[in-house]
This record gives C-alpha cells, structure tokens and sequence, in this order.
C-alpha cells in the first residue's frame, strides 16, 4: 500500500469546519509488539439435571459403587459411568472407599453451575507501549515507513491486561472464561505508520492536533493527548 496516497485519503476525510485549515502534516510510526499468549480457558454452563441429582446423592448418602447409585435413581449404569468419570476429571467428586463431594463439587452444586477447563489455546495480540493497552486492528503492508515518534515508554504488560484483551475477543460457540495465562511471549515489534494533521482555526485563533492510527484504522485521541502535552 502507498502510503502517500492513504495519507491523501485520510486527509480528505478529517472532518473540519470552513474556518479550519490545516497548517502541518506530518507521518511518523508507533511501535507495537506482537504477543503470543497461551491460555486455558473455563466453560461455565447451568448444571444439567442429571449430573444436579448425582452431586445431590453422592452429598446425602455414601456409595461404593456405580451399580447402587443407579439402582437407586433408576437410571441407566452407562449414563452414572460416563458423567461420574466427567466429575472426577473436573474435581467435583473423588473415589476414596465411597464417592465424596470435594469442596470444589459442593460449590458448583451451590451455584448450579459447571466449570469445565478446556484444551490450552493460544492466540496473538498486539500491544502498544505508548498507549499502556493492547489495541485491536490489522498491521498492513505499505511501501515505506516513515521515523519511529520519539518515545520513552516500554512494553510492560501485565496478565490481567492480558486476560481482559483475550476475553473481550473472544468468539467462541459458548460462553468461556479466561482466569489465567499460562505464557506470554513477544515475537516481534511492527512499525505502525501514523498521520498527524495540526489544525488551525481562523475564527478563535487556536490550534489543535488531530491523529489518524493505521492500524487500528481510526483518529486517534490517546495519540493526540500526547502530543499535545509534549508541545
């Protein structure tokens, strides 16, 4: 992509009254840092009946056995098997003589409930030290890049940071939930071309900033703030 001509395109679409004139244009790029996160994420879906009447029994009464359980609830040994194994892989009951309720099977039993950790998963985000945050858009290819802005800031992320961009991209079928990272890696730092347009306005006599980020293809206040405070 031509960078000269997307800054033309830019320029025409910033919104500005008759009495505003644009007295400097300026390109410089930001830094943003490829992460690749890796994380288990938690389904949380309502407790199906079944598995409700087990944890209900299995907290009443004791059993040794598979065959007791569904002699008394009338249900098919097959079906007590399948889920019975489901809860002790999930830790909401252990086999120790009789089948017990752990303390992690008597909350969710509370909360009607199921938590069930799924495969680890990863997935690339991109972080920006000049905005402390990590941010959503595309890294595009283009002919050159102008200087890197002068900066001072460092790519300090933190898990929680990471966990709150992982959830709010999240896609999936149902509803999961990301309590924890398990790694962060950074893989490489892109330049980011971006277009500064300082405005004046004839009527009051006052000048403005106005930034336009390509990647994440919007005008940019955060970028704008820092400028204008570093005039």
């Amino acid at each position: 992509m031509e960078l000269q001509q997307l800054e033309r395109q830019i320029q025409r679409q910033l919104p500005r009254p008759a009495a505003v004139e644009i007295t400097e244009t300026k390109q410089f790029a930001i830094p943003i840092h490829t992460i690749l996160a890796k994380y288990t994420p938690i389904r949380r879906i309502p407790m199906d009946i079944l598995m409700k009447m087990l944890l209900l029994t299995f907290q009443s009464e004791r059993f040794q056995d598979v065959e007791m359980v569904a002699d008394v609830l009338l249900v098919e040994t097959l079906f007590i098997e399948d889920l019975l194994q489901k809860m002790q892989k999930t830790g909401l009951v252990i086999v120790e003589g009789t089948i017990q309720l752990t303390e992690k099977g008597k909350a969710q039993l509370a909360a009607g409930i199921f938590e069930e950790q799924l495969e680890e998963m990863e997935q690339e985000l991109f972080y920006s030290p000049l905005h402390g945050a990590f941010l959503q858009g595309e890294l595009e290819e283009f002919d050159e890049f102008p200087d890197e802005l002068p900066h001072e800031e460092t790519a300090t992320w933190t898990d929680e940071q990471i966990v709150a961009a992982l959830q709010n991209d999240e896609e999936a079928d149902e509803p999961t939930f990301i309590t924890s990272i398990n790694s962060a890696e950074e893989l490489q730092i892109h330049d980011v071309p971006c277009f500064q347009y300082v405005l004046h306005d004839t009527s009051k006599n006052t000048f403005d900033i106005r930034v336009f980020n390509t990647f994440t293809n919007a005008w940019d206040e955060q970028l704008e703030q820092l400028l204008k405070a570093s005039d």
